[in-house]
Order: structure tokens, then C-alpha cells, then sequence
């Protein structure tokens, strides 16, 4: 496979009444499965152009990850064309999964020109968390509408700022110290983001917590044993006020894993700092299914970047029956949050196409990916999803 991207500018067919936007979409393939579901995630974003009327010029999707660095002898992960300019040139980004477990450690350098979630300034990973029809939690006796939350992670702060360091002696790594950050400005704006997400009700089935219907933001940190945490909660205490639409709640990290699982339905969204939001995303996958159903965008105010939750699967790569959806609802995603920034509605509805079609061939039964329990490939579900979304779901 060569550097060039696998896809040509698409163009809708528009109403000769309304004017059709063009937006540049920026992908990545990435490794083991991703140039399997990449190109079924494309596949439904044209039906979506096509279906609620705008154009994409796709910008790739271009080669990126671990084998591509072993393809160009260890000199770089990414083909020459994809330069930092490009990012920003770009209305709104996705990647298919990156990075194999024989290669951790082993490569020099990222698998990208720069890292997005800081350089562009992507603080809120948002992962929805949703029982769909079809298909089984491992939580016994849950429906779907029974689980329908989103965690939501603050993005680039906390533990994984990379301050810190390792300390040999007598040619042995006797210590190692990680450094975890929290900023007033990190805090607040990951905080009001949430407020402002389960007020709206975005990237949801429907608004509001299905117990009871209510707006709710959830506080998950360790107040009161981190001092990062005391801080992350007292600004969440003091943008309440602010928020009187939204019910607020709060309980230490640990408990909410716990309660999660309880008690899924009284949860809408939970705001958390970022290693907790990282491992609680995972776990999230699970109670809903699978981490092949997850969608997840990273968003900032400027730009978003679109990933699958999942990880590059190699042990299944090449077989032609990886689960899509994850890709797919990523994208989705994606286009919801352009959508709010163009104020465009066709994104925002297209959004809503995407994840109705998703509910649709689910509930549906009749084409499955093996991870579900069915037969079908990898290339028969994202057509279904297609098919769906050109009729307007």
C-alpha cells in the first residue's frame, strides 16, 4: 500500500435551492483493523453528505502507525504530504486505531507530525456509554434505555502531562516518579463543558438520565487525598450556581466504579479528570456491550479528532470481521460537534442520521459482525448502516 490516500473527493447531490457546504475531513487509517472499518466509517459519512445535503472533501484517509514506521525503515510514522498545516487547514480529523503490542517501546518517535490532543487543544474525550437495541450488557436484566450516560474526560492534564522521570543506578532503573498536573483553567473549562452537555443533551439517546429524566452532572474525582482532585471539585462546587437546569452530584472516583455498575440509569453525564476518565471510558464499553460500539470524539474549541475507543486488534486484522460501529459512531460524533461550530443543522441532523441507523440494523439482528454473535462481515455492516442513512434513517 502506497502513501496516497484510498479516497477522492465526494460530492452530494444538492438541491438547486440551498447551497451545500464543503467541509475538509482529515483521516488516518492507522494499524490491524483500521484499514478495515476506516473505509466502512467513510462510507457512511458520503451517505450522510449525500442523505442531509453537504459535501466532503476528504483530505486522505493517509497511512499512519507502527507499521508504517517499520515500512520506512524506523524514519517516520506518516507519509510526507501529511504535514502540521494540514491539521489545522481541516475542518474536523479522525484516525482508525494506532499502535501493535509487539512494537510498544520499540519505535522512535509518535505516529503523527504532532500530538492533537495538545497541540490542537482537544481537552474533552467524550464517550457515550449506550445500551442499544440488539444487543446484551453483561449487566444482567438491563434494557436498552436502561444505560445511557457519557463520562466525560478531561483530556490533557492529570497524569499523563508527562512531567516526571526515572532515576539508574549501578545501570538499573531503581525509580521512577510520574507528576500529575491540575490547572484552575483545565478544570473549569472540562467542568463547564459538561454542565453544558447534560443541559443539551448531546451525543445522547435522549436527554436526561433514564431513571429519572433529570439533567445531572456527576463530579468523579478523590477529593480530600488529592490535592489536584480538592481543586478539580471546589470549581466544580462553585460553577453550580451557574447551572440550575442541571442537578448536580458528586462521589469519589472509586465509588462511581462501583455505582456504574449498580445503578447505571441514574447517571447522564460524569465529568472526571484524566486518568480516571481513561480507565472508566473502558470499563464503560464493557457495561454497554463491547468497546466496538463506543463512539468518542476528543473536541476542543477550535478543532475535534474522531477515534474508534478500541484498539488496533491484530489477532482479528486482515479476517474482514471487525465491528465498525465504533468508527462509524466516532465520525458521527464528529460531525455533530462541526455542526455546533458552523452552526450548521444538516451536521447536527446527519449526527442523529448516523446514530438511528446504527439502532436500526442492531435492533434489526439481521447483520452482525462475530463479536455480536453474527456472520456478516465488516464491509456488509457498514453498508447496511449506509443504506439506512441515505434513507434518512
Amino acid at each position: 500500500m502506497t502513501s496516497t490516500p484510498i479516497l477522492k473527493r465526494v460530492k452530494a447531490a444538492a438541491s438547486p435551492n440551498i447551497a451545500m457546504p464543503t467541509y475538509k475531513i482529515l483521516g488516518f487509517i492507522g494499524d490491524g483493523i483500521g484499514v478495515e472499518i476506516v473505509p466502512e466509517a467513510v462510507k457512511v459519512l458520503d451517505a450522510a453528505g449525500e442523505a442531509y445535503g453537504f459535501e466532503v472533501e476528504h483530505l486522505g484517509p493517509y497511512e499512519c502507525g507502527a507499521h508504517y514506521w517499520v515500512r520506512q525503515q524506523m524514519k517516520r510514522g506518516w507519509p510526507e504530504e501529511v504535514t502540521k498545516e494540514l491539521f489545522y487547514e481541516a475542518d474536523a480529523i479522525y484516525k482508525g486505531p494506532t499502535g501493535l503490542p509487539d512494537l510498544v517501546g520499540r519505535l522512535p518517535g509518535p505516529y503523527l507530525p504532532l500530538n492533537m490532543r495538545l497541540d490542537l487543544d482537544l481537552y474533552a474525550n467524550i464517550r457515550p456509554c449506550r445500551l442499544r437495541p440488539g444487543v446484551e450488557s453483561v449487566l444482567r436484566g438491563r434494557e436498552p434505555g436502561d444505560i445511557d450516560f457519557i463520562v466525560l474526560r478531561e483530556n490533557t492534564e492529570h497524569m499523563y502531562v508527562g512531567i516526571g522521570g526515572t532515576l539508574r543506578r549501578g545501570g538499573e532503573k531503581e525509580m521512577a516518579i510520574d507528576n500529575y498536573v491540575q490547572t484552575r483553567k483545565g478544570c473549569e473549562r472540562i467542568i463547564r463543558f459538561g454542565f453544558d452537555l447534560a443541559r443539551d443533551g448531546d451525543y445522547k439517546g435522549r436527554p436526561g438520565a433514564p431513571r429519572d429524566g433529570k439533567r445531572r452532572l456527576t463530579c468523579a474525582c478523590k477529593w480530600g487525598l488529592c490535592k489536584g482532585d480538592d481543586l478539580f471539585k471546589e470549581i466544580y462546587d462553585g460553577l453550580v450556581a451557574e447551572y440550575p437546569e442541571v442537578e448536580p452530584d458528586s462521589t469519589w472516583i472509586d465509588s462511581w466504579s462501583y455505582y456504574a455498575l449498580m445503578r447505571p440509569d441514574f447517571y447522564d453525564v460524569v465529568v472526571m479528570p484524566n486518568q480516571y476518565g481513561d480507565i472508566m471510558s473502558d470499563m464503560s464499553g464493557a457495561v454497554q456491550g463491547s468497546l466496538g460500539l463506543a463512539g468518542s470524539v476528543n473536541a476542543g474549541d477550535r478543532y475535534c479528532f474522531a477515534e474508534a475507543t478500541h484498539g488496533s486488534a491484530p489477532d482479528i486484522a486482515g479476517r474482514g470481521v471487525s465491528n465498525p460501529t465504533s468508527m462509524i459512531l466516532s465520525v458521527g460524533m464528529m460531525l455533530n460537534w462541526l455542526g455546533e461550530k458552523k452552526g450548521d443543522p444538516r451536521l447536527k441532523e446527519a449526527w442523529r442520521g448516523i446514530d438511528k441507523a446504527v439502532d436500526k440494523v442492531l435492533a434489526a439482528r439481521k447483520v452482525r459482525t462475530p463479536d455480536l454473535g453474527g456472520s456478516s462481515s465488516t464491509k456488509q455492516f457498514g453498508a447496511a448502516v449506509a443504506e439506512v442513512v441515505k434513507k434518512g434513517a
